[in-house]
């Protein structure tokens, strides 16, 4: 893998080291700016006209899971379509501004040559919505 200009932060454990490591990898860093790149361009007419938090957080969780397996065992063309083990979204309001959210996404995506387990955050500003 490519490694990014991140410098991967160091932990007491070996895995955690790795894990960090493969976490500053270009394909991963990648892979999740192409989930918050579509999480704001769905959301961008979405907040605040008729959307509450509640329907935001609802609406964002139903979409990742399309792009979820946990089948580990999944065939390569199952893994391409859902690149996801496991995905949430936690939607919270920003204090001081009515009508804008932010979203906190936690990615764990399937490894296609690497054999171990790496858990992505990902916290996007919601925009308010376009006029």
């Amino acid at each position: 893998s490519v490694q990014s200009c991140q410098k991967p932060k160091l932990y007491d454990s070996d895995s955690a080291n790795a894990n960090a490591r493969l976490s500053t990898q270009l394909p991963y860093i990648m892979a999740v700016s192409r989930f918050a790149h579509y999480l704001k361009v769905m959301m961008r007419d979405k907040i605040g006209s008729f959307m509450s938090r509640e329907q935001a957080d609802t609406f964002l969780n139903k979409w990742i899971i399309n792009y979820v397996t946990p089948d580990d065992s999944a065939s390569a063309e199952t893994k391409a379509r859902r690149p996801l083990r496991e995905a949430r979204v936690d939607v919270v309001e920003i204090p001081g501004k009515p009508g804008c959210y932010r979203a906190v996404a936690f990615l764990r995506p399937h490894f296609q040559l690497d054999e171990l387990t790496v858990s992505l955050r990902l916290v996007a500003e919601l925009p308010a919505p376009a006029k």
